[in-house]
């Protein structure tokens, strides 16, 4: 049977190194899509999924259990990723992997080409949206999370989760409109 989360931490601040790594591997690939869906690119995302867990190692001893250990988890990682996109003041680099292709590979060429050229498009507009509103709509829309676990971890109330998830929602559909009205894909 596997450990809680709460366990694991017991045995990692008592210097179970094991106890360490089965906690990465419980979370690793929420944690590097988080963060990839934040930054939009691989490595970004790997730098800072790596960076999430060095902040826990050096700091489990500090967490207090006030919310569950996902909860803070993803905090950090949020955080780290809105510190990073500050830093830079850009917009992060376009994967054409950002999203899934919406049609089935057997479909022809120029489905397969549209379907591309509309993911992309998608991709742009969400980089595009500011980054409170970009870290609320990917953890609401790519990680499933609920209001509350987004507000634990954003630090934010639900009503300020709900306000930003509108306002980049809105963003999104002015924005894919205005292409879609003007006859954007060909």
């Amino acid at each position: 049977m596997a450990l809680s989360d709460s366990e694991l931490i017991y045995r990692i601040n008592n210097g179970d190194e094991k106890a360490f790594n089965e906690l990465i591997e419980r979370y690793q690939n929420r944690v590097y899509n988080t963060a990839y869906r934040i930054m939009g690119n691989h490595e970004d995302a790997l730098d800072l999924a790596q960076e999430s867990f060095i902040r826990i190692y050096k700091n489990l001893k500090n967490f207090k259990g006030r919310s569950s250990f996902s909860t803070w988890l993803f905090r950090i990682t949020t955080n780290l990723c809105l510190d990073e996109l500050r830093k830079r003041k850009r917009k992060p680099e376009l994967q054409e992997e950002n999203f899934q292709n919406i049609y089935k590979e057997e479909d022809n060429p120029e489905r397969i080409s549209l379907s591309r050229e509309l993911n992309q498009l998608i991709q742009e507009k969400i980089d595009l949206l500011a980054p409170e509103q970009k870290i609320v709509f990917t953890l609401r829309e790519f990680q499933g999370l609920s209001y509350q676990e987004i507000a634990d971890i954003t630090g934010i109330s639900i009503g300020t989760v709900k306000s930003r998830l509108s306002r980049a929602r809105q963003n999104l559909r002015e924005d894919l409109n205005k292409i879609i009205g003007k006859g954007g894909l060909e």
